[in-house]
């Protein structure tokens, strides 16, 4: 069976997977986040055990087998989430592709190969290697696909020409930062018009962007007042914090391997507060961070017992310590 190439914000919208190989590629983060939770979307995630391999390891072979061969006693399948973070392939690495592309399984293998070029994937990978599998373009979309997506995703109050073309013109196809805004609207519940547009026109004034600036400059009672503001108007903006503190850790991790941030949503005159955060920030302390902002979301769902803003002010206060 050849394998299947597909755009991720077609993918996006589509509702039943008849594979279980995903191939995530591209530079746009939001897209390939977005499309690495709907590889999922057909699973219950409650009975699906996780397990995550580095391509690059020297065992990686017998690692995806024992992983893909052991039985579970607590859950009915398996997702094992694969990344690659080299720039290039050798003979070597194409036979571990190969071995995941001809890999008869029922479990999930969602595999990241997030800085290899288009056209590698595509002669190396996809042409080049027979296989089972969906690669998914999460390279930014042209400007004609960035408009059939706001055509389709908008809500009705928003769908109209007017509205698709300043969208088009104030993100100049910074898809991500879109998603951002849009992800806004959902979890705050915006319904109408006029508020939906001050949240787009707005994006340079946003509490989420203040509040970056803030822990840079360790200035923690601007920061805490920031998150209290949110926690005052809409208790349930927690969903949104919890969100925006994944972004910035990636983002501040980023920064510290010296890779580009800007494609995950961060403007240009943000940059300086990420590097500023790195800067002072250790890698274990980063770990550390990404651990607690799972612990708040857990705590969120109900998973675990626990305040979730408590949790959220700590990890405020780490970041500007």
């Amino acid at each position: 069976m050849p394998n299947k190439q597909i755009k991720a914000i077609n993918f996006l919208d589509s509702t039943k997977h008849e594979l279980t190989k995903f191939f995530l590629y591209g530079d746009e983060h939001a897209l390939c986040y977005k499309s690495k939770h709907h590889c999922l979307k057909d699973q219950d995630l409650q009975l699906l055990e996780k397990i995550y391999l580095d391509l690059n390891d020297d065992n990686f072979d017998s690692l995806l087998d024992q992983s893909l061969m052991s039985n579970s006693l607590f859950n009915e399948k398996k997702a094992v989430f694969i990344s690659l973070n080299k720039n290039r392939l050798n003979r070597e690495l194409i036979k571990k592709f190969q071995k995941i592309l001809e890999y008869d399984t029922e479990n999930i293998l969602v595999v990241e190969i997030l800085s290899l070029t288009k056209k590698t994937i595509e002669k190396d990978l996809i042409n080049n290697i027979e296989g089972d599998a969906i690669f998914i373009d999460c390279f930014p979309p042209f400007e004609s696909e960035f408009k059939n997506f706001l055509k389709s995703n908008l809500p009705s109050y928003l769908n109209k020409t007017k509205h698709i073309q300043v969208f088009l013109e104030m993100y100049e196809g910074n898809f991500s930062a879109l998603l951002n805004d849009l992800e806004i609207l959902k979890i705050l519940e915006i319904d109408n018009e006029e508020m939906a547009m001050k949240v787009f026109s707005n994006n340079g004034d946003k509490n989420n962007y203040k509040l970056i600036e803030h822990i840079s400059k360790r200035d923690t009672n601007l920061a805490l007042s920031v998150i209290e503001s949110m926690k005052r108007n809409d208790r349930n903006s927690v969903a949104l914090l919890i969100w925006i503190l994944s972004r910035d850790i990636n983002a501040i991790k980023h920064v510290s391997q010296g890779k580009n941030i800007r494609s995950l949503g961060i403007w240009e005159n943000q940059v300086q507060w990420y590097k500023e955060i790195s800067s002072r920030i250790t890698a274990k302390t980063i770990d550390k961070l990404v651990n607690e902002v799972n612990i708040v979301d857990r705590k969120f769902k109900g998973v675990l017992n626990g305040d979730p803003w408590n949790g959220i002010k700590d990890i405020v206060l780490s970041l500007s310590a």
